[in-house]
């Protein structure tokens, strides 16, 4: 089954025995399941091409003053058209540095840095740009409510749910994901997305996560929409023997009270149309009570 595929963006790659010249990942483009095409720098310039497998080996790599492959040529003409570009962005060297603190140590100087830098995030999901933001948060954040963390978290209210899940993914923040099941009743191919993704990888805590978030914002209305996340906790659950249809419906059972006054009894009546599934919350709720 494997293991996640890394992103290698911001790792340290040292070319001594001694741990003390390096250089750092800061592009990188992921060209299949099992290689990523990235470049090392040194500070803020480009050095050494490579190919890198997902376990980390170098299958290839050279200095970029010495040799010039089609792919190196590529990579190069990509990560230059993005450089550019990042150059007419309104974020300052000192605003990066602001941007790694949280609000309450920011300096501020800049009073709109969170909208610049939720600007830079939402360029990067739509195109699926290498982040520097993301990149920078790995090589020097210490804190998890750092500027670019929240205002990631900003971007990801406003960019589309399917290219952020892509973007979240090959930077691997898997701790966002979950933020993403606000999104299920506007974009519901998400479910599908999220589990088949994780699942293949064996990390069902994830798609629980998810699953938990999305029960949150769909409406109790949406006959298919629950049917579709019921379906998948009861998958969850056949595969891992776990609880997850049951804590779903927990959830669904008290906003039900909460929104519509009615009984659960009487809203599963309604609501839930799939034979199979029927009887499996049935067996589920018999296992709770019982």
């Amino acid at each position: 089954m494997g293991s996640l595929p890394p992103s290698f963006l911001g790792k340290k790659v040292y070319l001594d025995g001694h741990n003390k010249q390096f250089y750092v990942v800061k592009y990188e483009e992921h060209t299949g399941k099992k290689k990523s095409n990235v470049l090392l720098f040194d500070q803020d310039t480009p050095v050494i091409f490579a190919v890198i497998h997902h376990e980390g080996n170098f299958l290839d790599s050279f200095y970029l003053t010495n040799k010039t492959t089609q792919d190196s040529a590529k990579t190069m003409e990509r990560y230059k058209k993005i450089a550019e570009r990042k150059k007419l962005h309104k974020v300052t060297q000192d605003d990066l540095r602001d941007a790694l603190k949280p609000m309450n140590e920011a300096r501020m100087k800049n009073e709109n840095i969170i909208k610049h830098l939720v600007d830079e995030h939402l360029e990067d999901i739509k195109h699926l740009w290498p982040s520097r933001l993301l990149t920078l948060q790995k090589t020097d954040g210490k804190s998890n409510n750092s500027l670019i963390l929240v205002s990631l978290q900003e971007a990801l209210e406003l960019a589309n749910p399917a290219k952020a899940f892509q973007f979240l993914v090959r930077h691997r923040c898997d701790d966002f994901i979950p933020n993403l099941g606000s999104k299920v009743a506007s974009h519901p191919n998400l479910i599908d997305d999220v589990t088949s993704y994780f699942l293949s990888y064996n990390e069902a805590a994830i798609v629980e996560k998810f699953l938990f978030e999305s029960v949150k914002n769909v409406s109790v209305q949406d006959h298919d929409l629950i049917e579709h996340l019921l379906n998948t906790a009861k998958k969850i659950d056949s595969i891992y023997y776990s609880n997850v249809m049951r804590h779903l419906l927990s959830r669904l059972f008290k906003r039900v009270k909460q929104e519509t006054g009615g009984t659960p009894r009487d809203w599963l009546n309604e609501t839930i149309h799939d034979r199979k599934l029927k009887q499996s919350i049935v067996s589920t709720l018999k296992k709770k009570t019982g």
